[in-house]
């Protein structure tokens, strides 16, 4: 019989479910250990180049978990959308005779030098490179979800504020806009390899490649358009 344990959090309901009888000298079990490697393997392998100071910890299965012994070797892979995250939701199945499958978190962390701010900065602000000192810090989930090179602060924008003594996160900066509401810029338009350019007053901020309404001051016309710099915007005819 195939049966489904859902196991999360050091949840104890799972300890109750059995895959098939038990006696105190069966030996014909799973190593938890075993189980638990596999599941931090799969984030390992998932984590591909992001594995220099990455750290992986799944959570200990409740002793009293009984589960089959596996003729075949455990599968484990990323559930859901399998993105990595700080606690990573892993599946861990069996695939032989006595089928059977698993849902344990993996604590994800790494130890990177990262932006740290050296004052509070509200949202909204441009984040220069002397707010910032680069600091080595354990940090939860992977390398990629914070910055760690002043270079890369040119262009953003803080998206919401940051506190002093805080690691800059990825997620806290976006590209800012190149072009502003009610900016006069040029629109080009496109057709049958010919250039038309006109001026026209940006209804909304916009950043690169992002799409934004632009009306023609003298027709009153407004159109859709695709920011390609601080000064241009095309719209295809």
């Amino acid at each position: 019989m195939n049966q489904r344990i859902f196991y999360r959090f050091g949840a104890t309901a799972v300890a109750m479910l059995l895959l098939r009888p038990i006696h105190a000298a069966d030996a014909g079990l799973t190593d938890p250990g075993a189980i638990r490697a596999a599941a931090e393997q799969s984030v390992r392998v998932a984590a591909g180049t992001a594995l220099a100071g990455l750290t992986v910890n799944a959570d200990t299965l409740d002793p009293r978990l009984r589960l089959a012994h596996c003729a075949t070797p455990l599968q484990a892979f990323i559930a859901g959308d399998g993105q990595l995250r700080e606690r990573t939701t892993v599946a861990v199945r069996c695939n032989s005779d006595s089928r059977w499958s698993l849902y344990m978190s993996v604590a994800v962390s790494c130890e990177i030098p990262v932006l740290v701010a050296q004052r509070a900065l509200p949202a909204g602000a441009v984040p220069e490179a002397n707010a910032f000192t680069v600091v080595t810090r354990r940090l939860p989930g992977l390398s990629s979800h914070y910055l760690s090179d002043p270079a890369q602060l040119a262009g953003q924008r803080l998206r919401r504020p940051v506190a002093l003594g805080e690691a800059l996160n990825a997620d806290a900066v976006a590209i800012a806009p190149v072009v502003h509401r009610g900016q006069e810029v040029t629109l080009l338009a496109r057709a049958g390899g010919m250039d038309v350019r006109v001026t026209v007053i940006a209804m909304s901020d916009g950043r690169p490649d992002e799409r934004i309404r632009v009306q023609n001051p003298g027709s009153q016309r407004i159109v859709e358009a695709t920011v390609r710099s601080a000064q241009l915007v095309e719209v295809p005819l």
